[in-house]
């Protein structure tokens, strides 16, 4: 039996309950987390942004193990409480003979109930807001790395999985305790993660960039045909044509470990073989995708900028539009009546965006692609804010690290808000963004628990910032500055408390 296999059956066996006697408080560690920390934290002194309502609530919240258990005022520091536990599973025992013979097999252990004392982490969050963990819907961790498209061919295993872990943990010192990997990145990095051998957030995963031939995710050189770009060796985008193709590509995402998939239906910016207007996928190849996803209880996304093309995602079951920005009214309407998710990539139509080194040049080819969107989208804010449509937080950063990409993604943050307000800016990267996780149905890695409420039953990913996001956005690493702004570390001082699955990975409460 797999070691993998071996955990899930001691996870998933038999629920009993245990007693927990609070003893004397612990005080957190700072930095990161390990296996010695209480299986019990107590947060006193908090005003809780619970993600779902425009406003904070001085209330104590009750961790146990990787689950928000109690949310109350005065939740004493010492007692007794009654908590599902799991416990039981398999035992593995050695068969006959010494040598090569030996084999082993595996029984059942009954589970039972138990008491344990265990001691309690208080922690005291001095009048700050405790919130969930932020969630990013839109990232490409095999992608954090400076330079252009093309570089991608000279790229390794090696190289791209070391810089996918330095993104995954960038993104957990910004507060992002979640997020939604949009084509790119099987399921490998998430594992480690979930193992607790490397730092980082969850992770969904799309699995490669499904593309026809020059479209969205076609990067190889072009003169290389279909097969022969290091981008399709290594499984990050898949070229495919024709229904039996992207059946076949859907199917490959999900046995490598996709939770959903993402699929391009017209032309984007950074890729140099399509044009931005270019619509891509015929209908049939479209729902081949819905309904492969379907197959697995799960969803399709769609890169899309043309709102024909919108306009066709939606009505052939697409349940998330990633960018979507020309979209128009009729569009706009049918999202909103299809229940489906928006995630658009707000800095793009940023007036700072013009001063995008990269976009100095007019007749830089990404460039004049990148100006037709930003002046065919004009109406995108004033549809959002009349329709209220489901927005979740999508930054989208490609070829960028280090000062530049935190730069841009403390931006992001300040630009939604800027945008949407504070707490609708908030609730996309927050209870938006957990919602959209769950529409990957049985595939799900993180069924156990909501994300982004902070709410009893839900994953404990919490944060603890210095003052009042509703108030004040900068409060979670935001920054009005984009290219001009000071360098920082990798560290974000006004987030003072990073939580994720009931381990502490950062705490600089004084």
């Amino acid at each position: 039996m797999s070691n993998k296999l071996y955990r899930a059956i001691l996870t998933l066996a038999v629920i009993a309950t245990i007693t927990l006697s609070l003893a004397p408080p612990a005080t957190a560690q700072d930095g990161k987390a390990n296996d010695t920390e209480s299986e019990v934290t107590l947060f006193k002194n908090v005003k809780v942004f619970n993600g779902t309502e425009n406003m904070l609530h001085e209330m104590d919240v009750l961790v146990v193990k990787n689950k928000i258990h109690k949310i109350a005022k005065d939740i004493p520091t010492s007692g007794t409480w009654e908590v599902d536990m799991k416990t039981g599973g398999a035992k593995q025992t050695k068969g006959p003979g010494g040598g090569l013979e030996a084999y082993t097999f595996n029984t059942f252990e009954q589970g039972k109930t138990v008491k344990k004392q265990v001691k309690v982490n208080v922690i005291d969050g001095g009048g700050r807001t405790l919130m969930p963990g932020l969630i990013d819907s839109h990232v490409h961790l095999n992608f954090y790395k400076d330079g252009t498209l093309i570089d991608l061919e000279s790229s390794t295993w090696e190289e791209i999985g070391a810089r996918a872990a330095a993104m995954a943990k960038e993104m957990l010192e910004m507060g992002f305790t979640t997020v939604r990997d949009m084509g790119g990145t099987h399921d490998g990095l998430k594992k480690v993660i979930d193992q607790g051998l490397l730092p980082g957030p969850r992770i969904y995963c799309a699995g490669g960039f499904i593309s026809q031939t020059s479209g969205h995710g076609d990067f190889g050189l072009p003169a290389m045909r279909k097969g022969e770009a290091n981008v399709e060796r290594l499984e990050i985008a898949r070229m495919v044509d024709g229904r039996n193709e992207v059946l076949q590509a859907g199917r490959r995402n999900f046995a490598l470990g996709a939770h959903y998939l993402k699929v391009m239906v017209s032309g984007g910016v950074t890729s140099v073989k399509d044009p931005i207007y270019a619509s891509q996928f015929s209908d049939d190849e479209v729902l081949a995708a819905v309904e492969t996803a379907e197959d697995w209880g799960s969803y399709v996304a769609v890169h899309v900028f043309q709102d024909d093309d919108i306009l066709r995602a939606l009505n052939l079951g697409v349940k998330c539009i990633d960018h979507g920005l020309t979209i128009s009214d009729e569009s706009m309407k049918l999202l909103v009546e299809k229940d489906a998710f928006l995630s658009p990539n707000c800095t793009a139509l940023a007036r700072e965006a013009l001063a995008h080194p990269m976009h100095q040049d007019p007749t830089f080819p990404p460039t004049v692609k990148f100006m037709w969107l930003f002046n065919n989208s004009s109406e995108f804010f004033n549809l959002c804010k009349k329709y209220k449509p489901k927005l979740v937080f999508n930054s989208d950063y490609v070829l960028l690290t280090g000062d530049p990409f935190r730069a841009s993604m403390d931006f992001t943050k300040y630009n939604v808000a800027d945008r949407f307000g504070n707490f609708w800016a908030l609730q996309m990267l927050t209870k938006n963004g957990g919602e959209l996780c769950e529409l990957t149905g049985p595939e799900n890695p993180y069924a156990d628990g909501k994300l982004g409420v902070i709410e009893e039953g839900a994953y404990a990913d919490i944060l603890i910032v210095d003052g009042n996001p509703l108030e004040d956005i900068t409060t979670i690493g935001a920054n009005s500055q984009w290219f001009d702004a000071a360098p920082r570390s990798q560290d974000v001082p006004p987030i003072k408390l990073i939580m994720k699955d009931g381990k502490v990975y950062k705490n600089t409460l004084k």
